[in-house]
């Protein structure tokens, strides 16, 4: 398992930026912070990283009779659903092999129960591993992105939710990243609890067969990720799950 990620501090990504519109801070004197100030949106400098926006906000704290601050947030806008992009993109590729071969994301076979992400053998996990209340399924009780057994959020049906959680993961470089739907698009963001119930809709987890993660899924360790300056179309992914 890779290592989580999650926003580096502003000044060693942008200079002149804060970290977020929620963690922006104000110091009255400018000279003081190296934080750029405007007045609008448009007079913040760009980022310089694809991963991000600038935006135009009040700093905690700060009064509104003074000059708002430049802030660096994720972009909201990045689709991730799987026929957003043409055919010959990643993504799309992605998405279409694992729906090609959904029979895979079907129960666990006996010799797997007990594993990561199937259900208990005789009612016991294997070592290690504890019973989630939430799904019922076997699982590492200190991963803060629980397995995700496929019968629980659609079975075959949930086929591809893997490769465009990948996008996302490989967009951000990180793994707390999902695809789910923001008014009428599926758009990357930052996963929000945990109910298997909500898997797909914007919850954590991570799809397992047959008690091993989906092979979609790419380690973010390694440098496997998008530095900021890379295209969607140089997103990767591994081979979708098989019943082989």
């Amino acid at each position: 398992m890779s290592t989580r990620r999650r926003f580096i501090s502003a000044f060693s990504l942008f200079i002149g930026f804060t970290v977020s519109a929620c963690a922006a801070f104000y110091v009255p004197n400018e000279d003081d912070d190296n934080v750029q100030r405007c007045n609008t949106t448009e007079d913040c400098d760009d980022t310089g990283d694809n991963r991000y926006v600038a935006q135009c906000v009040y700093g905690e704290g700060q009064p509104e009779n003074s000059s708002k601050v430049c802030a660096a947030d994720f972009d909201r806008k990045i689709a991730c659903g799987g026929e957003d992009y043409n055919g010959d993109h990643p993504l799309s590729i992605a998405y279409a092999d694992a729906v090609a071969n959904k029979g895979a994301y079907g129960q666990c076979s006996e010799e797997n129960r007990g594993k990561r992400g199937c259900a208990p053998a005789d009612g016991v996990c294997n070592e290690g591993l504890q019973i989630n209340n939430a799904s019922g399924v076997c699982d590492d009780p200190d991963d803060p992105i629980p397995a995700v057994y496929p019968p629980d959020v659609g079975g075959v049906e949930i086929a591809g939710q893997d490769a465009k959680d990948q996008f996302c993961r490989w967009y951000f470089c990180d793994e707390t990243f999902v695809c789910a739907k923001s008014g009428s698009r599926e758009v990357c963001l930052p996963c929000s609890g945990t109910d298997p119930e909500d898997y797909g809709d914007g919850a954590c987890g991570q799809l397992y067969i047959q008690g091993e993660p989906s092979p979609i899924y790419q380690d973010l360790d390694g440098g496997s990720c998008n530095n900021g300056k890379m295209a969607t179309t140089e997103a990767q992914f591994g081979p979708a799950p098989t019943t082989e």
